[in-house]
C-alpha cells in the first residue's frame, strides 16, 4: 500500500511540474526583458519581474495577434516563443504592437474610451477594458473620420498608433460635431449633436412649441420617469389625505429596486405615499399606491394607458407603475414632456414633483423620516448647478441609462426638457443646462 502511495504521490508530482514548466523556448528567453519592452510599448502588465504570469502571457498574445495579422507566423498562444520574442523586440515592429484591440486593457484604453464617449460614439464606461462595445465605438470614429483622411485609416476597429493620436487631438477640423466641442458661450448654437442623450425634447411650457428634439419620437425605456404617469394617474383616482395601509404587493418588487422604505401593514397617508415615491422613488411605494388606487397593479397599469392615452402620448405604454424595465415598457421624450407639461398645472403634482426635502412623519413601523433631494442641479456649490431649475423625476436603470425630466423658469419664460439614454447624471445635467440656456436665447 505504502509503494502505491509513493507512486501516486511521484506521479501527481510530476503532473504538477508538466503544468507549471515553461515551454522549451520560453526557457531561452529572457522573460524580464521581454517584459520591459511590452511595458515601453504601453502593455499594462506590472512590473518587469521575470515571471511568466498571466498578464504577461496575456500581453504576448495581444502581440502575437497584431503580427499575425501583419502576415508574421506566429502561433497564437501566449507563450514567448524565439519567432515571437524577436519580432517583438524589433523596434520596426513599436507602431504595430502599440494598435489597441479588443482584448486590450490600461491607460490608453481608458483614455480612447474617455473621448469616443466625448465624442457621443461609446455608449458605456470608460473602464480601460477594450471590449465589443469600444470596438465598435471605435469602427464608428474610424468610419467618420475615413471620409475626411481615406488613406491614413482602416475601419476595422483596431485604433492604431496613428488612429490614436488623431483621436486624442482636436477633432473640429475633420468636421466632427459632439459634446466635448460645445461652445457653452454661444447657447443658440445649439444642435442635437451636441448632447449626450440619445433622446431629448424641449419645450416652451407656455406654448407647448418644440424649441429643440432629437429621437424625440424613439421609443425607450424610461426608468423611473415613469412615476411622472404613476402620480399623474394616482391624483386623478384618490384622496391624498386618506389614509392607507401599505399592502403586501410593495415588497414584491426586483431585489436591486430603491425603496423608501414602506412596509406592508403600516400606516399613513396616500399624499406621504406620493411625496415617498417621488422624492425617494422608491419602487415599493409605487406599487403600494396602484393596488391602493386600482386593487392590482395590472389593473393600474391599464389606467396609467389611459392617462397617457388621454393626454396625447401617442408612442408610450405601460405594464408597472415603478418603471423598472419590463418588456413592453416604453415611452419617449416628446411624451414625457407632454406628461409633465400637464402635470405642472395640477398644484398637487406641482407641489410634489418641485418638493426637495419632505418629513414623513412616525409610523408604528418606523422613525420620523426625512426625504431630501440632492441632485447636483440644485447645489449651488456643484459645477452642474441650474439657477432657476425645478424637479420633476429621474430615473436610472443599467439598460435605459440615465433619464430625466425637468423644468425652467425665468422671467417669465418656462421650460419643460426631456433626456433619455444617458450614460451618467452629470452629462444629464450638462444637457440639461445646454437645452435651458438653448430655451432662454430662444425667448430672447
Amino acid at each position: 500500500m505504502a509503494f502505491q502511495i509513493r507512486r501516486l504521490l511521484c506521479a501527481m508530482l510530476v503532473i504538477c511540474l508538466s503544468l507549471f514548466s515553461l515551454p522549451a523556448d520560453a526557457e531561452k528567453t529572457d522573460v524580464r526583458v521581454l517584459q520591459e519592452r511590452l511595458i515601453s510599448l504601453g502593455y499594462e502588465i506590472g512590473q518587469a519581474d521575470g515571471i511568466l504570469g498571466e498578464k504577461t502571457s496575456s500581453a504576448i498574445l495581444l502581440a502575437q495577434t497584431l503580427l499575425a495579422g501583419e502576415g508574421y507566423d506566429v502561433p497564437l498562444t501566449g507563450s514567448p516563443d524565439t519567432k515571437t520574442v524577436e519580432l517583438i523586440l524589433q523596434e520596426e515592429n513599436s507602431k504595430l504592437l502599440r494598435t489597441l484591440l479588443k482584448g486590450s486593457w490600461g491607460t490608453r484604453v481608458r483614455e480612447a474610451q474617455q473621448k469616443l464617449i466625448g465624442l457621443n460614439l461609446l455608449q458605456d464606461s470608460a473602464d480601460g477594458k477594450y471590449g465589443a462595445n469600444t470596438e465598435t465605438a471605435v469602427t464608428a470614429f474610424e468610419e467618420k473620420l475615413a471620409e475626411q483622411v481615406p488613406d491614413q485609416i482602416h475601419t476595422d476597429g483596431k485604433l492604431t498608433a496613428e488612429e490614436y493620436a488623431l483621436l486624442m487631438s482636436d477633432l473640429r477640423i475633420y468636421g466632427f460635431e459632439a459634446p466635448i466641442y460645445f461652445d457653452d458661450e454661444h447657447p443658440d448654437k445649439l444642435k442635437g449633436e451636441n448632447l449626450y442623450a440619445r433622446n431629448v425634447c424641449l419645450i416652451n411650457a407656455v406654448t407647448g412649441e418644440v424649441l429643440l428634439e432629437k429621437a424625440a419620437d424613439e421609443q425607450a425605456e424610461p426608468a423611473s420617469t415613469t412615476k411622472i404617469i404613476t402620480l399623474l394617474t394616482a391624483l386623478s383616482r384618490c384622496d391624498p389625505d386618506e389614509t392607507v395601509v401599505i399592502p403586501d404587493e410593495a415588497a414584491d418588487v426586483p431585489k436591486d429596486s430603491t425603496l423608501v422604505p414602506v412596509s406592508p401593514g403600516e400606516t399613513m397617508t396616500m399624499r406621504d405615499l406620493l411625496y415617498a415615491m417621488m422624492i425617494r422613488s422608491g419602487n415599493d411605494a409605487a406599487n403600494a399606491v396602484a393596488v391602493l388606487c386600482s386593487g392590482s397593479t395590472e389593473a393600474f397599469a391599464e389606467e396609467m394607458n389611459r392617462t397617457a392615452a388621454e393626454l396625447g402620448m401617442k408612442n408610450s405604454r405601460f405594464v408597472n407603475a415603478h418603471g423598472y424595465t419590463s418588456e413592453g415598457h416604453y415611452t419617449t421624450a416628446r411624451d414625457l414632456v407632454t406628461a409633465a407639461r400637464y402635470g405642472l398645472t395640477q398644484s398637487l403634482f406641482r407641489e410634489i414633483v418641485t418638493c426637495r426635502r419632505y418629513t414623513l412623519p412616525a409610523t408604528e413601523k418606523r422613525d420620523e423620516l426625512v426625504l431630501t433631494l440632492k441632485w447636483e442641479i440644485f447645489n449651488p456649490e456643484s459645477e452642474y448647478y441650474i439657477p432657476h431649475a425645478a424637479g420633476v423625476k429621474s430615473g436610472y436603470t443599467s439598460s435605459a441609462g440615465f433619464c430625466y425630466v425637468g423644468a425652467y423658469q425665468e422671467n417669465g419664460v418656462t421650460l419643460i426638457a426631456a433626456v433619455m439614454g444617458g450614460r451618467t447624471r452629470n452629462m444629464a445635467w450638462t444637457d440639461m443646462k445646454r437645452l435651458f440656456a438653448y430655451g432662454m436665447a430662444a425667448a430672447e
